[in-house]
């Protein structure tokens, strides 16, 4: 896919500081706004499909906090197969 050149006007103290950050990992200011470009979009899908599903909002977690989030009481390997069995009834039929 091209590329298209974009002008920005930013702080001279937050660019310098971002540029230092940026090109000591080896990278540079286009890749990053890239990057956070790509986010932007991503987490517009991800909202979108989290209000379809009807999820609500979604809270960003860390791995750590994953276990305590969970519901309690629910026997995970059960609902995993009852999935599985509906999904192998639909492609079986």
């Amino acid at each position: 896919m091209g590329k298209r050149k974009l002008t920005l006007s930013v702080r001279e103290d937050l660019l310098e500081e971002v540029r230092r950050i940026v090109t000591g990992e080896g990278g540079n200011l286009s890749s990053i706004v890239e990057e956070y470009f790509e986010y932007l979009v991503s987490a517009r899908w991800i909202d979108a499909l989290a209000d379809e599903l009807g999820l609500g909002e979604l809270e960003p977690t860390v791995v750590s906090e994953v276990p305590g989030l969970r519901p309690s009481g629910l026997d995970a390997a059960r609902i995993v197969r009852e999935l599985r069995d509906g999904r192998t009834r639909r492609v079986s039929q």
